[in-house]
């Protein structure tokens, strides 16, 4: 769509500043004690391969967010193979491939970390793992939203800015996609990312007790077709946290777009939270959406919902929040974007 590039350079600009957020660390836990990382990246790269014809330039629309976090697999920093420094990380990712001509590709991808110090100040990452895009395009005459399940794979190089907030370093990152029966893509992107140590989830998340957080928030939706506009849309939501993950239910409202969508229903979504401060979290949460569309036989179908949200707590009870989703039908048509912000309390059961 004509605005998809502009949501995804206003979540990568809001993840950008809080990477340059504060953190606090405490200097006796060790760099890969299950530290938390986000990181935001904006640059070009070019489409080709099965269906493209000729190579076709992003536009400098390509963008990236991500948030992960470290693990000892198999035991390799405790028992002292790899250095703490180095533990493998396991990130979220959420990435846009920019607009080719004919192909406004976009997805979620999950990837396994490999990590390596080649300077004090010089780092090194390879990634990989299963990405699923979904890609406006035309296709035989007939306009879908392309879903396929493929493999992002990933080489960045880290240049440390530890003199400025510790963990904080310049991001030059190298991405290729891999879509079976579909063009593949290779980017080159710069950006800023952050490691965070030992970050643990705020107070307000802590498990204990059991607090329901009640939310109501507000925004516009996009259907990712030609024609249909913007349109307001709100939702409802409790949702319950347990240390770093959480659970959700919703109650979703649209809005017509006066071609194709006019649907409302309710979703469940699994949500892992990574926390950038005692204040600030970027969450992925997913899950099945049971929704009725008025324009597309009116009848309750099960649709899929993905959310990146980034969340501000006001105190121990309140909490600012703003959701980037994307509605997911698994029929190449009607699916939509959802953006809202805003606010979230807790109540104590």
């Amino acid at each position: 769509m004509s605005t998809k590039h502009q949501r995804a350079r206003h979540i990568v600009l809001g993840c950008a500043l809080i990477c340059w957020l504060p953190v606090a660390q405490s200097a006796d836990l060790p760099a890969g004690d299950d530290g938390g990382y986000v990181s935001a990246a904006l640059g070009n790269g070019i489409l080709y391969g099965n269906g493209a014809g000729n190579a076709k330039p992003m536009r400098w629309r390509a963008a990236e967010i991500r948030a992960g976090r470290e693990m000892d697999m198999f035991g390799l920093v405790s028992g002292g193979h790899i250095p703490a420094a180095e533990a493998p990380r396991l990130d979220v990712v959420y990435y846009n491939e920019g607009h080719p001509d004919n192909n406004h590709r976009d997805g979620y991808a999950l990837q396994m970390v490999y990590r390596k110090n080649l300077q004090p100040r010089v780092g090194l990452e390879l990634a990989a793992g299963p990405y699923l895009s979904m890609n406006r395009t035309t296709i035989n005459g007939n306009e879908i939203d392309d879903a396929r399940v493929g493999a992002l794979f990933s080489v960045a190089l880290l240049t440390r800015l530890d003199q400025y907030s510790p963990g904080l370093h310049v991001r030059l990152a190298y991405n290729h996609v891999m879509m079976p029966g579909a063009p593949s893509t290779d980017a080159l992107l710069l950006g800023i990312g952050k490691e965070l140590g030992a970050v643990h989830a705020s107070a307000s998340e802590q498990p204990g007790g059991h607090p329901v957080w009640l939310a109501a928030s507000g925004g516009f939706a996009q259907t990712n077709h030609s024609g249909p506009g913007k349109r307001f849309s709100y939702q409802v939501e409790a949702k319950s946290y347990y240390g770093l993950w959480a659970a959700s239910l919703s109650g979703i409202e649209e809005g017509d777009d006066g071609v194709r969508v006019n649907r409302r229903g309710i979703a469940a979504q699994g949500w892992y939270v990574q926390p950038i401060n005692e204040n600030w979290s970027i969450s992925a949460g997913a899950g099945p959406y049971l929704g009725k569309n008025k324009r597309d036989l009116d009848h309750w179908a099960v649709s899929g919902l993905m959310t990146i949200q980034v969340a501000r707590d006001l105190g121990r009870d309140w909490k600012a929040f703003t959701n980037f989703g994307r509605v997911i039908t698994f029929k190449n048509r009607n699916d939509a974007d959802l953006f809202s912000v805003g606010l979230m309390r807790r109540f104590d059961l």
